[in-house]
């Protein structure tokens, strides 16, 4: 469960970084575009171009694809629809972190991927409100997961696998407690939980190792792994 929270907290802080950056290019992709309009347009060829900033316009002088950095050391490159709504966002952190968005035609983040400066990698799905619903993540230790968020961004399925080769999926009920834990590990066990509603382990059942199989019980104390 620590893994699943630390994801959590991951695309969260990624997510308001990622929202500062956009709003700070999009100050500056303005300007640019303002520029840009009043320039005389026509065609030109060059072997080089230094700049903090440019932009890419349509035929109506919109800008349709925009770059530029920040003298904080981000860099951002964002893509716009025919309205001016950003539909793409991409932007690298001087703290190592890099990450992509795209935005529907409201300009609500629906999906985000990143990489971050620990070597981890996630990508999340966001619905029509912004809320996260799905999110998967790689750990540069070696461990992945993925999770399932309801409505209310309650989460409701978790999966994952450990270094060690352990997996599992868990379920979870609308307060975010356990009801169901089915895991597997290196050396042949393989076991299910049901819990009641105060997360206490009601019904179990595992095979082992040697073949043995163990019944489904109504003890509250499960088989454990041997």
């Amino acid at each position: 469960m620590q893994t699943i929270q630390q994801q959590i907290g991951v695309m969260q802080k990624s997510i308001k970084r990622q929202r500062f950056a956009i709003i700070a290019l999009a100050g500056i992709i303005v300007a640019g575009g303002f520029i840009a309009a009043v320039r005389p347009v026509g065609d030109a060829t060059f072997d080089t171009i230094t700049c903090k900033t440019w932009n890419v316009v349509d035929a109506d002088g919109k800008t349709r694809v925009a770059a530029a950095t920040l003298a904080n050391g981000t860099a951002g490159v964002q893509w716009f629809d025919k309205d001016g709504k950003a539909r793409i966002s991409a932007v690298t952190y001087t703290g190592g972190y890099a990450g992509v968005s795209w935005f529907d035609k409201n300009e609500k983040m629906r999906i985000k991927a990143g990489t971050s400066v620990d070597g981890n990698a996630l990508v999340g799905w966001f619905d029509k409100d912004g809320k996260a619903r799905i999110a998967a993540t790689t750990y540069a230790d070696g461990q992945a997961s993925v999770q399932w968020r309801d409505k209310n961004e309650k989460l409701r399925i978790a999966a994952g696998t450990l270094a060690n080769g352990y997996s599992s999926v868990v379920w979870f009920d609308k307060d975010g407690k356990a009801r169901i834990s089915a895991v597997t590990y290196t050396d042949g066990y393989a076991g299910v939980a049901w819990f009641d509603k105060d997360e206490k382990a009601r019904i179990s059942a595992a095979t082992l190792a040697d073949g043995t199989v163990i019944l489904p019980t109504k003890d509250e104390n499960p088989p454990k792994k041997p």
